[in-house]
Formats: C-alpha cells, structure tokens, sequence
C-alpha cells in the first residue's frame, strides 16, 4: 500500500513538471510569433514605400542634390516627438535651401502617386515665401516650370497650380502656423494632359476641398522631361526662416504615405 502512494505522488510530480515545462515552452512559443509578425508588418511597410526620405537614412540616400544658395544648411536632427526630421535653416541673406527628392525614385506620364510628409516652420507668420515645397520640372521644353507650389502669403499657407506659362491658379489657402507640426499628403496623377492630371490634398488628416469646389483638381501635372519634389525654403532672402520636415514618403496609397 505504502508502495502504491508512493508511485501515485511520482506520477504527480511528472505530470506538474511537464505541464510547466509545456506552458513555459507555448509562452515563448508566442512570443516569438509575435515578435516575428511585428518584424513582418514593418518589412512590408518599407517595401510598399515608392521612396522613403526619412532624415535617419542621411542625406546621399535620400536627395539627388542639395540646392542652397547662400550660407544655409540641410541637417538631419532629432526632434522630442518624432526622432530624426530633415532642418532646412536658411539664413537672412540667403536665397534657398532645399532638398530635390527623390533620389532612387522617378515618376514618369501615368504615374499616381501620394506625397507625404510632416513640417513645422519657423518663421514669421506674415513672410511671403517663393516655396516650402516644389513639385519642379526639370530638362528641356519647359512651359510650367513648377507645376506644383506650396508657399506662404499675407499670413496664409497657399496651394497653387502653375500651368504652362505659368499662370498660377490658387487652389485652396489656411491660416499659416508657425513653430508648430502640421501634416500633409498630395496625391498626384502625373501627366502633361491636363484631362488625365489632377491634385488631390489632405491637410492634417483631412482631404481639403479645392478653389473649384471639389477634392479633385484636374490639371497639367508634367512639364518638361520630368518633375521633381523639392521641400525646404526658398525665397524671403531677407528673413532668417527654418522648416523642419519629417515623415517624407512617396507612395502608391494614402495609407502608406500618411504621417
């Protein structure tokens, strides 16, 4: 009998050694799943991006050129809320200092692309500035020059289409803030007919309606061989002025190019 109780507190043991032994390996079992899928899910991200131009990467992955004139500068630095973001400091005196993206990535006729990215300037809210962002031809042929510009106005953030001749149609306008983040995604349908070419703008999350009262602006989009982005600042010579600019993206959905 006492041999029986014996056995029967062995077989105890073993069962509570191997249920431990089999939760403590499904925990890690787990763990190791999940770790695998975030790893995953961010791959797939990185893979989606047409280009990506995070300030992490450095300058000679992301720009094709540096375009400064003056004595400004291009740094990446590390901003409290969001890592590392792109500083375009321009100095009074100077003309311009900006980024021309996107280098390892060229839109071509027929390209529908979404633009995205986060800025935050510093600068006196009533400057009128040439450009805080460009989408900018380049080669031969030219009749637009910058078919898309985003610049600042009698204490407005304006959008504005450029087509040939450069006739300049305002598309939509916001109070202008300052030394604050804001976010944007510009959609782009790439194309020189301007039947087939059109802009669509989201301002912090939001899908602005545009000067013709709808989300969609129909436009020529393609001058020249090929357009460019270009972020940064440019004009104001007088004015000392930065912009920070973060979270830049080109991609084939809003989701993927959203800040």
């Amino acid at each position: 009998m006492k041999t029986n109780h014996v056995l029967m507190a062995l077989a105890c043991c073993s069962c509570i050694l191997t249920t431990n032994s089999c939760t403590k390996n499904n925990t890690d079992l787990l763990h190791t799943t999940t770790v695998t899928t975030e790893n995953t899910a961010a791959a797939v991200n990185a893979a989606a991006w047409l280009w990506d131009g995070d300030a992490a990467l450095g300058s000679s992955k992301v720009w094709k050129v540096q375009n400064i004139e003056g004595s400004g500068s291009i740094t990446a630095v590390t901003d409290p809320a969001y890592g590392k973001v792109w500083k375009f400091d321009k100095p009074s005196g100077s003309h311009r200092t900006e980024g021309h993206g996107a280098k390892g990535y060229q839109s071509a006729e027929g390209s529908d692309i979404y633009l995205g990215w986060r800025s935050k300037v510093v600068m006196p809210v009533n400057v009128t500035t040439n450009a805080v962002f460009q989408w900018k031809a380049y080669g031969s042929n030219m009749q637009q020059n910058f078919p898309i510009v985003i610049k600042s106005i009698g204490g407005k953030l304006r959008l504005f289409h450029f087509a040939p001749g450069k006739i300049g149609t305002e598309l939509w306008n916001t109070p202008l803030t300052v030394n604050a983040w804001q976010s944007y995604v510009l959609r782009i349908k790439v194309s020189r007919d301007d039947t087939v070419g059109f802009i669509e703008f989201w301002y912090n999350g939001v899908p602005q309606t545009l000067s013709n009262g709808t989300k969609r602006y129909y436009a020529r989009t393609l001058d020249a061989d090929y357009c460019d982005p270009k972020w940064g600042i440019y004009g104001a010579d007088a004015m000392a002025m930065t912009n920070y600019v973060g979270a830049l993206k080109i991609a084939a959905t809003y989701a993927e190019a959203a800040p």
